[in-house]
């Protein structure tokens, strides 16, 4: 059985909300008494799901109230402006969260399985630090996608995250493992201090992607700003991934006009102060 929870805005707050309780695996086994009374934090207030939301859980048809079983598939949907609500679908593990609105800061971060969809724009570090499962954003994102916080090594660590719009500043900074795609652009320092995984980046990368990555791929399917000094250029080829990667990017819905499964790129090798190996690959001919 497949279990919707439905948590419906009433006004947005005034101050920011601590959602990190927004997640399937807190309302599973709940009825809606016990969904209201998750535990949130209006600045610095302890706050409770109710005072924000109205809740309705749709079992198998219209919403009775009645308690999801610990175990099922749950679908977690909230409706409204969300952008003050920061941490939604923190540390997640399983099931899906569907945010119908923006959303603020923090999002997905620490997410280890489960999907989470925003139907809207997001904030920043949004899904730093996850180690599995996907995040699709179908607006814009903000600064530091899948990267890490402040006196961490490595950020994203596995999963993938699609977004449809922008991207700000340090997209896949220090990534470990994993998939950051934007179908924009993107802001400075793309891949920086990369260690593994790939940043495909759709439209115009700014200045410094790649700038001190060890290991990793940064893709660029529209021509830089420049590139750094300290990558070398190797060879224009197209990469045996790219077909794999291309066919699973467009069947996320992500669109990148006149690129096809079959382009060539330019390699370049880098950064060399880091060891050189690896790689930014500019997209040359589409197909």
């Amino acid at each position: 059985m497949h279990t919707h929870v439905q948590l419906t805005l009433r006004t947005p707050p005034d101050l920011p909300v601590e959602a990190q309780a927004l997640i399937p695996e807190n309302v599973a086994g709940k009825g809606q008494a016990g969904i209201e009374a998750l535990p949130l934090l209006l600045g610095n207030r302890p706050a409770t799901v109710a005072d924000f939301f109205d809740v309705a859980v749709l079992a198998d048809g219209p919403g009775d109230g009645q308690a999801t079983q610990p175990g099922e598939a749950v679908t977690l949907q909230l409706r409204g402006d969300l952008s003050r609500f920061k941490h939604i679908g923190e540390r997640m593990a399983a099931g899906h969260v569907v945010a119908d609105g923006p959303v603020g800061f923090h999002a997905g971060a620490f997410m280890a399985g489960g999907s989470l969809t925003i139907n809207g724009e997001a904030g920043d570090y949004l899904g730093a630090h996850m180690s599995g499962g996907r995040i699709t954003v179908r607006g814009s994102a903000g600064h530091y996608v899948g990267a890490a916080y402040r006196g961490y090594v490595f950020g994203m660590t596995g999963g993938a995250i699609c977004i449809h719009g922008n991207a700000g500043h340090m997209a896949g900074a220090r990534l470990r493992r994993g998939l950051v795609a934007v179908g924009g652009n993107c802001g400075d320092l793309a891949g920086y201090g990369m260690r593994a995984g790939t940043v495909v980046i759709g439209g115009t990368a700014s200045v410094r992607a790649g700038a001190n990555m060890v290991r990793g791929t940064v893709v660029l399917l529209a021509p830089p700003e420049a590139i750094m000094p300290t990558f070398r250029y190797n060879c224009a080829y197209c990469p045996g991934f790219w077909p794999i990667l291309h066919a699973s990017l467009t069947g996320a819905g992500l669109d990148f006009p006149g690129v096809g499964p079959q382009a060539v790129f330019e390699s370049y090798g880098g950064d060399i102060n880091e060891g050189g190996r690896g790689e930014i690959l500019v997209c040359r001919s589409a197909n």
